[in-house]
């Protein structure tokens, strides 16, 4: 049985061995997944003809229909960039930044019991990449699609599937829906108490912001290490009942 302050205490003694090493990791995977706000508004009339925006912008140019088709073309080009910059940004979140959450979940659980290179961050891009990419996207989706139901559901399934990078970062072979299922027994009658773990770092995330939101890199690397002392905890009590082996997990890590 896992209470906070237990898992708090373990943390806290990774920390003090390696926390400098854990921050780096956590910089280095915040930078390459930060989250990207995109806030677009197309205003105007849509009635409007494509001729009477070139007069338009005719006007305002003084008058010079070239100019205003040159404007006209290169306000076209931009369009095009920003929806190439989206496919981009869609791409990477789809492509990449899942596998270095893998990376950063394998890295937290070789660290619980040894010093660990910063090289397994980006270990998913040579150990069955495109499982990962496809196990990933499965979870992923699928709270995508509970969360256009309701914001409820959207979270419940979240927790649901929280050991899921953790699951993949220890056996990439596993299959999504395997991943899935194994993280759905885990958090079974689990989930208010993940909950109440993550909101005990309330405090420690506001003064993080207090601090032009800096702090917020120096709160990670406990965040992280409870973390992956809860994902041990549930690992070994859904070993012990029987449900997983050590095989299946392959064992790799612990």
């Amino acid at each position: 049985m896992w209470t906070r302050a237990l898992l708090k205490a373990n943390a806290k003694t990774v920390l003090r061995r390696s926390y400098w090493n854990i921050f780096l990791m956590c910089l280095i995977a915040s930078i390459l997944t930060g989250s990207v706000d995109l806030n677009i508004n197309f205003s105007g009339n849509s009635g409007g003809s494509s001729s009477g925006a070139v007069e338009q912008a005719s006007r305002l140019l003084g008058g010079n229909p070239i100019t205003a088709i040159l404007s006209t073309a290169f306000l076209m080009l931009g369009i095009l960039a920003l929806v190439l910059a989206l496919v981009v940004v869609l791409c990477w979140g789809i492509l990449f930044t899942p596998i270095i959450r893998v990376g950063q979940c394998r890295y937290m659980m070789e660290n619980r019991s040894r010093e660990t290179s910063l090289k397994v961050l980006f270990s998913g891009f040579t150990t069955n990449y495109w499982g990962l990419v496809s196990g990933m996207f499965y979870v992923n989706l699928r709270i995508f699609l509970y969360t256009l139901l309701l914001v409820i559901p959207g979270v419940i399934k979240s927790y649901q599937y929280t050991f899921v990078p953790y699951l993949l970062a220890e056996n990439p072979n596993l299959e999504a829906a395997r991943a899935a299922e194994i993280s759905t027994i885990m958090t079974d009658g689990e989930k208010w108490n993940i909950f109440v773990l993550d909101l005990s770092f309330f405090g420690w995330n506001i003064l993080g912001y207090l601090l032009f939101g800096l702090g917020i890199l120096f709160v990670n690397p406990y965040y992280e290490a409870t973390k992956a002392e809860l994902y041990a905890a549930m690992r070994a009590k859904v070993v012990a009942s029987g449900y997983v082996s050590e095989a299946e997990l392959s064992g790799q890590i612990f």
